[in-house]
């Protein structure tokens, strides 16, 4: 396997669906991977990198955004700053997801989705057709996981396929 990052400042590389084999091959699974721009999302893709990942696999990222919520919590920041802003975001994570597949030869794509998380990945995991998904969990405290919900909880109890929850604390695992 390649490394897992480069300090390549190259262009990024648009992974195109045309260029993917189709997942219907025995040896082939599709793996769905939300992530956004934390420590956490992070920490589990590269739990998936080390622990799970085949060179046959098709890695499909997504970064969502529910735009909702980002307006709730922000009131004093307008509809368009809190679009222009989770645009930006979405790009550098895109952008970052993108390089590392590049770097280290991982088949798949990345795409960005504006909506409730939980929903959006359940969704996106029965349009890929995927196998598996792996996300990781932001260790919110119980108050505020009990009022926010949380997207990995709902994505557990709603997914029709195995999810893995990569904890918070799993960075000094394997580095």
């Amino acid at each position: 396997m390649g490394n897992f990052y480069s300090n390549q400042n190259s262009k990024t590389l648009q992974i195109s669906a045309k260029n993917e084999p189709n997942v219907n091959n025995n040896n082939e699974q599709a793996v769905l991977i939300p992530v956004d721009c934390s420590e956490q999302a992070e920490a589990a893709f590269k739990w998936y990198y080390h622990h799970v990942h085949k060179p046959e696999n098709i890695v499909r990222v997504l970064h969502c955004v529910d735009l909702n919520q980002s307006i709730i919590g922000h009131s004093k920041i307008s509809v368009k700053d809190q679009m222009e802003k989770h645009g930006k975001e979405g790009k550098r994570a895109l952008e970052k997801y993108q390089n590392i597949m590049r770097d280290n030869n991982i088949k798949g794509s990345v795409h960005f989705e504006m909506g409730h998380p939980g929903e959006t990945v359940v969704k996106a995991a029965m349009r890929h057709n995927v196998s598996h998904i792996v996300m990781g969990t932001r260790g919110f405290g119980l108050i505020r996981r009990t009022i926010l919900g949380s997207v990995s909880e709902y994505v557990i109890h709603h997914s029709q396929v195995p999810v893995t929850v990569v904890p918070k604390e799993t960075t000094s695992w394997f580095f």
